[in-house]
């Protein structure tokens, strides 16, 4: 499985390598490659994008059941045994699944930093095959992205901030990564972007200048969809408003 994702993110790479260095000049301060793995990012972050928007829909969606939520756990409190179980009767009722769509994202991302991990570790066999003589791979201060970042404070400083921007963006449009029984998972998600600075410090660091783009765009897709889907006292305002005015319309004619 990792190597067939690896062998698709490299001839990926290559398609889009090769569609620069045939049409564009290299800039002096980021190589092809390095606007390879950024353009594959995008690529990869579309491909992904119905889970991203599923995830968001699943967190506005838990936000409209929430005074449902707060009812039940002040009526079973007592027991957190009934209150969980009722709490699951709830979401299979409301058809809302919270956190599934989070572990499915991080997930694929898993499974693509693994395979990107091959590819960074073997660019000639997946990237390559005729070698990599020549061929600049650096990004900014990085002079070689299958090296590890020359600075902490780099690369895997940014991936760890993304991911903590994320998980914030998160925590606040679904109320249930902060309490009930998500809280426990969501502690785990919010070590993660801590885990990944110390593991992305000793890896090549064309893995973190991925993981921190596929963060970003995340993030921007999420905003985006949080401030355009109607929130549920938004859409009772609009009702009570159209109320308002058909009333009004409606005594004007009498």
């Amino acid at each position: 499985m990792i190597n067939f994702l690896a062998s698709l993110l490299g001839q990926l790479m290559r398609w889009i390598y090769d569609s620069l260095s045939s049409s564009q000049v290299e800039p002096s301060n980021i190589s092809f490659y390095a606007i390879s793995i950024i353009l594959m990012t995008l690529l990869v972050s579309l491909i992904i994008i119905p889970v991203t928007v599923s995830q968001q829909k699943t967190a506005e969606n838990t936000q409209k059941i929430k005074p449902k939520m707060d009812e039940i756990k002040k009526k079973y409190s007592y027991d957190p045994q009934i209150m969980q179980q009722k709490m699951q009767e709830l979401y299979k009722e409301e058809n809302v699944n919270p956190g599934l769509s989070s572990c499915l994202i991080m997930i694929i991302q898993l499974l693509i930093i693994f395979a990107l991990f091959r590819v960074m570790q073997d660019t000639t066999k997946f990237v390559f095959p005729e070698g990599i003589e020549g061929i600049r791979k650096d990004f900014y201060w990085i002079g070689d992205l299958t090296q590890k970042d020359p600075y902490w404070f780099g690369l895997p400083l940014a991936t760890s901030v993304s991911q903590i921007l994320v998980q914030l963006f998160s925590m606040k449009t679904n109320p249930q990564m902060a309490e009930g029984p998500m809280a426990s998972m969501n502690k785990t998600f919010l070590m993660m972007p801590i885990l990944y600075f110390f593991m992305f410090r000793g890896l090549p660091a064309g893995l973190p200048l991925y993981y921190t783009m596929s963060s970003l765009i995340r993030l921007i897709i999420m905003v985006i969809m949080h401030y355009t889907i109607k929130k549920p006292n938004q859409v009772h305002t609009n009702e009570v408003k159209n109320e308002k005015v058909n009333n009004k319309t409606s005594k004007n004619k009498r």
